[in-house]
């Protein structure tokens, strides 16, 4: 709520308190204001009044969170630093110009500081839309984000963690590149853009053997897109072949694609990709995979879903068999499992 003259009050605002006069209500809180109702308070000399926001009418979590100030506050800084990202990869590119490793480690530490948490971080990062010129950037930015928070996540120490980060930023330079029209083509691609795109892998590769950076954060630019099962490339590596930094980027990349808008989908919710992946085991090292999907999942808890009948639910507790199908319960306090109701799945 906030408080607001009377002289600056419109038509259809509401009110978020009671309105006392000598002792007596003379309007109650949830009171919608009328031409009338501002004459009438005028008349009576009250100089101010509580008028809700719209926060104070979300009624599920992420309403809740795309309208508090931390959220925006958090917003503003992502498109500073986004900006701040694509400058620094520019100049690399165009001109040579090393990326200061401390200026990247210190926009991570800002963000992360600034969402306070892993999920919070989930959840604002589901919130970003960049424009479509920005996304191969806000993907990386992002990338390094959840990169970091899992480092965090899994215990691992600083030497460590600075590898994820720095993996998270420049494990898709090789897309920085490519066209826009290429990376963000709607409909199916040629095989030869097919190739084209593949090819990302080894043109970053190429383009950060002048940094002095950790051999791991090179092999994950060239190996981000392998899979344990051998189906990936561009080597079509197996499991023990693939650097483990590598292993967590394909999955932090594939989290944070469908995490993310596009100019042809909504971003996926975290419950539904923790249901790709459940699908999809044998692509990813289970090992490494299992506990992120554990944290993700448990972040969840105290989000809003709607399911495939439209009937709309909070997330009351993970199923530790069966992340991506929670308990749930609505505003009835009723309860349903959904990893015993195959004939329900999130919408």
């Amino acid at each position: 709520m906030k408080t607001v003259a009377v002289l600056e009050l419109k038509p259809g605002m509401v009110l978020g308190e009671d309105v006392i006069f000598q002792n007596n209500t003379i309007y109650t809180a949830d009171t919608t204001l009328d031409e009338n109702i501002i004459l009438k308070l005028k008349r009576y000399s009250i100089m101010c009044v509580s008028i809700k926001e719209n926060i104070d009418f979300a009624t599920t979590h992420y309403e809740r969170l795309i309208y508090s100030d931390r959220f925006r506050d958090f917003e503003v800084l992502y498109q500073k630093t986004l900006q701040d990202f694509y400058k620094i990869m520019q100049d690399f590119i165009n001109n040579k110009i090393p990326p200061s490793t401390d200026i990247l480690f210190s926009m991570y530490n800002q963000l992360y500081d600034k969402a306070q948490g892993g999920a919070n971080l989930l959840d604002y990062l589901f919130h970003m839309v960049p424009t479509e010129e920005e996304m191969t950037y806000s993907h990386a930015l992002s990338s390094a984000l959840l990169a970091g928070t899992i480092a965090d996540w899994v215990s691992m120490n600083k030497e460590a963690k600075e590898i994820m980060i720095l993996s998270g930023y420049f494990y898709d330079i090789g897309k920085f590149v490519l066209p826009s029209e290429l990376l963000w083509k709607i409909g199916k691609l040629s095989e030869a853009e097919q190739l084209s795109l593949k090819n990302h892998t080894r043109v970053g590769y190429q383009l950060i053997q002048p940094l002095e950076i950790d051999q791991h954060i090179k092999n994950t630019v060239l190996m981000h897109h392998e899979r344990i099962d051998g189906t990936g490339y561009p080597f079509a590596l197996k499991d023990k072949q693939i650097d483990v930094y590598a292993k967590y980027m394909s999955i932090i990349d594939a989290y944070i694609g469908m995490a993310s808008s596009r100019t042809y989908r909504s971003a996926i919710s975290p419950l539904k990709i923790s249901d790709y992946f459940e699908k999809n085991m044998n692509l990813y090292d289970a090992e490494l995979l299992l506990p992120v999907m554990r944290k993700i999942a448990d972040a969840q808890i105290g989000t809003t879903v709607v399911l495939n009948d439209d009937s709309m639910w909070d997330v009351f507790l993970i199923n530790s068999t069966t992340l991506s199908r929670p308990m749930l319960k609505n505003s009835n306090n009723e309860i349903i499992n959904l990893a015993e109701r195959n004939d329900l799945s999130l919408k």
